[in-house]
């Protein structure tokens, strides 16, 4: 079983999910990955646990919809 570490910090207020970074480290060995966004940490995960980034775009159009979905 692999295991990871995320490290998620809070880079300044509000409801943006840009507003996160932090880093993804897979345990016992030397890497890291960092990321700087909600998407970043999702594209960072998959990865690290060898998904294909080409359900990005999917998760792109989901964060999109929440952020509408705010908006109203």
């Amino acid at each position: 079983m692999d295991s990871y570490i995320v490290r998620v910090y809070r880079r300044g207020k509000g409801d943006s999910s840009e507003e996160v970074a932090g880093l993804v480290e897979e345990v016992g060995t030397n890497q890291r990955s960092s990321f700087n966004s909600l998407i970043g940490l999702i594209t960072t995960i998959r990865q690290v646990i060898g998904r294909s980034n080409t359900e990005v775009a999917d998760v792109q159009e989901l964060h999109a919809k929440k952020d509408a979905a705010v908006n109203e």
